[in-house]
C-alpha cells in the first residue's frame, strides 16, 4: 500500500540519513585488522573491495534520488522495498564500528541479522521479479543483489578474523567452505535466473583471488576463487542473455495475439 505524504517524507529523510551513516562507516573502515589477522583465507583485495562499494553507493544514491519524485511508480518502489534498505545501511554502520574496534563476535552477529534482513527483502517482496529491466536494475541491483552478495562474503571474512583462521588447518577448512560461494549464488541463478547476484558474487571471488594471490603464491584458496569466479561469470552471462530473450518474448506475445485475431477476422 503506498505511503501517505507524511510517511513518504519520513522515509526519504531516514533513507538519506542512514545512507550517509553507512557511507561514513565504510570510509572510516580502512582495511582488515593489522597483524596475522590480515592474512585470513577470506581476506580479499582492498582495492577491488573499494571499487565494489564505490559502485554500490553510487547505485544506491541513484535510487535514493528517485524517491524525491513521488509519482505512482516511485511510491510503488518505496512500498516494495519498505524499510529493509535503511535497516541495511544502519547495520552496515554498526558492523563497521564493531569490526574496526575488534569486537568480532558482535560484528558477526550484526552481519547475520543483516543477512536475514536481506533474505526477507528478497523472498517477501521478490525484487527479482520487478519489470522492466530498467526498474529491475534500479531496485534489485543496488538494494538486494549486491548487498546480499557482500553480506554473504563478509560473514565468512568476519568469521575467519573472529576465529583467527590463518594457520594450515584453518586454510584447509577454508578450501572447503569457499565452495559455498558457488553453491549459494548457483541456487539463485538456477531458481530465479538472478544474474545480478551471480555477477556480484563472481566479482567478490575475483577480489578474494587477487587478495589471496598477494598473500600466498602457493595456495589452493586463490585457485579455487578464480575457478568459482570464472564459473559464475559464464553462468551469469548465459542467465542474463536467456532472461533477456524470454522477457522480449513476453513483451511481444500480446502483439502476436492481436495479429492472429486480425488474420482470423
Amino acid at each position: 500500500m503506498p505511503y501517505s505524504e507524511e510517511e513518504l517524507r519520513t522515509y526519504k529523510a531516514v533513507t538519506v540519513v542512514t545512507l550517509f551513516l553507512s557511507l561514513y562507516g565504510s570510509l572510516k573502515y580502512t582495511g582488515v585488522p593489522e597483524g596475522d589477522l590480515s592474512y585470513t583465507p577470506f581476506s580479499a583485495s582492498n582495492i577491488l573491495l573499494f571499487i565494489y562499494w564505490g559502485i554500490l553507493y553510487l547505485w544506491q544514491i541513484v535510487f535514493t534520488a528517485s524517491t524525491f519524485f513521488p509519482d505512482e511508480y516511485r511510491l510503488s518502489i518505496i512500498s516494495l522495498v519498505g524499510w529493509h534498505f535503511p535497516v541495511f545501511n544502519v547495520l552496515i554502520y554498526i558492523w563497521s564500528e564493531f569490526f574496526t574496534a575488534g569486537h568480532y563476535i558482535l560484528s558477526e552477529i550484526v552481519l547475520l541479522i543483516n543477512f536475514f534482513n536481506l533474505l526477507a527483502l528478497y523472498f517477501n517482496h521478490k525484487t527479482f521479479t520487478v519489470k522492466p529491466v530498467v526498474n529491475w536494475l534500479l531496485i534489485h541491483g543496488p538494494l538486494t543483489a549486491l548487498p546480499l552478495s557482500w553480506v554473504l562474503f563478509a560473514l565468512f571474512w568476519n568469521g575467519a578474523v573472529m576465529f583467527h583462521i590463518h594457520k594450515l588447518f584453518g586454510r584447509i577448512l577454508a578450501n572447503i567452505f569457499i565452495w559455498d560461494f558457488l553453491l549459494v549464488p548457483g541456487v539463485f541463478l538456477l531458481l530465479f535466473n538472478d544474474w545480478a547476484i551471480g555477477f556480484s558474487s563472481a566479482y567478490l571471488m575475483f577480489a578474494l583471488a587477487f587478495g589471496q594471490l598477494a598473500t600466498k603464491v602457493f595456495a589452493l584458496q586463490w585457485i579455487f576463487a578464480f575457478v568459482i569466479a570464472g564459473i559464475l561469470t559464464v553462468w551469469s552471462f548465459i542467465a542474463m542473455v536467456a532472461g533477456g530473450v524470454r522477457n522480449a518474448g513476453e513483451e511481444r506475445a500480446p502483439l502476436l495475439v492481436v495479429e492472429e485475431e486480425t488474420v482470423t477476422a
